[in-house]
């Protein structure tokens, strides 16, 4: 997982993928979704670093692998008749002599090179691999991933509101619908061929930054897009808005809203 590696290596905490079986059907070992967080413990940027007012709320950028493990505990407690895969990538972007750099090519688990053009666009780098492992491992028949994973979401969209991009209709439906029964709104955004097209590299498959600074939140999107597995059914959550909140609006808290995990419940003992 040389990509996942990569965003933790220069941290005193070796980067972990954390991986959870829930069987909630006897009859069958199938795993009919899976969820995948990413877990940034916390993000300096690296080389790339941040500059001050927009590091100081970096311990939140695992609110992806929150709201997995958030799922987790409450389906341990509602018991949905499913088999779930719970999966988190947790590594901290730290800066260090052995940290990784803008010009790195780095071979990912699926076997595709990323050429690393901004050392702050690592949470696509951890989902990446994540995603690939939890696809070989357990073949699920759905795929759902969570990250607060670019600041071109929140420009979109605001602070309330999660970016969604699927390659299914239907999945992307029924995530909407959990969304507004559980006052965690989402709105479906696109990948176009011109964001695939922006996220090929010059020395290899992919770079990990775009050639163009527009359409952010879809070029990650369509980054995440190329480590999907064939008839895997496949919905991305952009919640760098909502997962951190600067002041308590009813039913979110301040601070860390947990955002993703109810929607995420909703959804699992609905269908």
């Amino acid at each position: 997982m040389n990509l996942f590696h990569s965003v933790g290596q220069g941290a005193i905490s070796e980067p972990r993928c954390i991986v959870v079986n829930y069987q909630g059907r006897k009859d069958s070992s199938d795993i009919d979704v899976a969820l995948v967080g990413k877990g940034v413990t916390f993000d300096t940027g690296g080389l790339n670093l941040k500059p001050t007012g927009f590091m100081e709320t970096m311990y939140a950028d695992k609110g992806g692998a929150c709201a997995v493990l958030g799922a987790l505990n409450g389906c341990l407690k509602l018991k949905p008749e499913k088999n779930i895969t719970f999966a988190v990538g947790l590594a901290e972007n730290a800066i260090d002599s052995k940290s990784y750099k803008p010009g790195d090519i780095i071979t990912s688990m699926k076997g595709l090179t990323v050429e690393i053009g901004n050392t702050d666009a690592e949470g696509r780098l951890v989902l990446a691999d994540t995603m690939t492992y939890v696809q070989r491992e357990f073949s699920p028949k759905q795929m759902i991933d969570l990250a607060t994973l670019t600041g071109a979401c929140m420009v979109a969209l605001g602070h309330d509101t999660a970016g969604l991009f699927a390659n299914d209709d239907d999945l992307a439906e029924a995530l909407s619908k959990s969304g507004k029964q559980s006052f965690e709104d989402v709105w479906r955004l696109p990948i176009m061929t011109e964001h695939r097209e922006t996220m090929k590299g010059a020395h290899s498959d992919l770079n990990n930054k775009g050639k163009t600074p527009y359409g952010g939140a879809s070029q990650a999107a369509a980054f995440l897009e190329r480590f999907v597995e064939k008839d895997v059914k496949w919905a991305h959550l952009d919640i760098a808005g909502p997962a951190h909140a600067k002041g308590a609006k009813p039913p979110v808290c301040v601070d860390g809203t947990g955002f993703g995990t109810s929607l995420l419940l909703d959804f699992l003992t609905r269908q």
